[in-house]
């Protein structure tokens, strides 16, 4: 086994790339089909085109960009077979996972936490800041995952999410109901994992994503995306 020995290398350059541009994907900086653009990308972080090109590599992976001969790198477009692709995995899982948590010994102490959160999209509500209150319930999807003690379930719902927060993104900033019904449907999902009620939370958290993917669907539709 001596392959595996030798000292550990630190995160490269190309990954945390990478990571940066899925943020930017997300939250529409870079559109969907929109060609991506080595000389004007590297210029901008100040990288050679050796670290940007593994950048591409893991965000091909992840769903976010499509890569083809000498056509260049393009994100990936957006459609609503695609969006229901995603939330048909994402339902049972976020389900499972809300119930892990109602069921976990500290359940409370978590529900607080996830207080926070909520307390943070109300904030962001009262001044009108979409895009904040996106940014909250980003905080609050991924505490929930973080903490539901499953690290496979927590690895394919991080996995969905990589896909799942660019048609997210879109209906926050585009209905502004849409901060406010999440307030809603999250804050009856956190009570019941405080009460710990596991069915309760399953079935409050199956129904809040399939209450944003309606949502979401309908401006996606109205988007012209097919």
């Amino acid at each position: 086994m001596d392959e595996i020995g030798g000292p550990l290398k630190l995160r490269s350059i190309g990954a945390e790339i990478a990571d940066r541009l899925e943020a930017a994907i997300v939250r529409e900086a870079f559109r969907p089909g929109e060609k991506l653009r080595e000389i004007e990308i590297c210029e901008r972080f100040g990288i050679s085109r050796s670290p940007l090109r593994e950048a591409f590599q893991i965000l091909e992976g992840r769903g976010l960009v499509e890569r083809k001969p000498r056509l260049g790198t393009s994100v990936t477009p957006m459609s609503l077979k695609a969006l229901d692709d995603i939330t048909l995995c994402r339902i049972p899982l976020e389900g499972s996972c809300a119930r892990l948590l109602a069921e976990h010994p500290d359940h409370e102490a978590i529900a607080l936490r996830l207080e926070t959160c909520l307390g943070e999209m109300r904030t962001a509500l009262v001044a009108q800041d979409l895009s904040e209150g996106f940014e909250a319930n980003v905080r609050l999807t991924m505490m929930l995952h973080e903490t539901c003690g499953n690290p496979v379930l927590a690895r394919l719902l991080r996995q969905l999410d990589t896909s799942a927060l660019r048609y997210r993104y879109g209906a926050y900033i585009r209905d502004a109901g849409m901060l406010e019904r999440m307030i809603e449907a999250n804050a009856a999902m956190i009570a019941a994992i405080r009460a710990g009620n596991g069915d309760a939370a399953s079935d409050l958290t199956e129904d809040l994503v399939r209450s944003a993917w309606q949502a979401t669907r309908r401006i996606h539709s109205d988007a012209g995306r097919a």
